[in-house]
């Protein structure tokens, strides 16, 4: 069975989405806000556990965050 796209998912209702990521990295290594740019790179693995979380938690929609995995950020 073919899975369905976003726009035909949100024809029929709400999708939920993650959330929070900046907030949750400020438990991750000590990170506070502005310094959570990093994390990405320095922890990924802790950002796999926030996308395992946000996935148990009911999300049906992550993001990637792939901008602040970028050297020019």
């Amino acid at each position: 069975m073919k899975k369905k796209g976003i726009l035909e998912r949100l024809q029929e209702g709400p999708v939920l989405g993650d959330g929070g990521y900046c907030w949750n990295w400020k438990s991750v290594a000590g990170c506070v806000r502005g310094v959570y740019t990093e994390v990405a790179i320095v922890y990924p693995e802790a950002l796999r556990e926030l996308h395992v979380e946000f996935r148990e938690a009911g999300a049906e929609v992550l993001q990637a965050l792939t901008f602040y995995a970028s050297r020019d950020s």
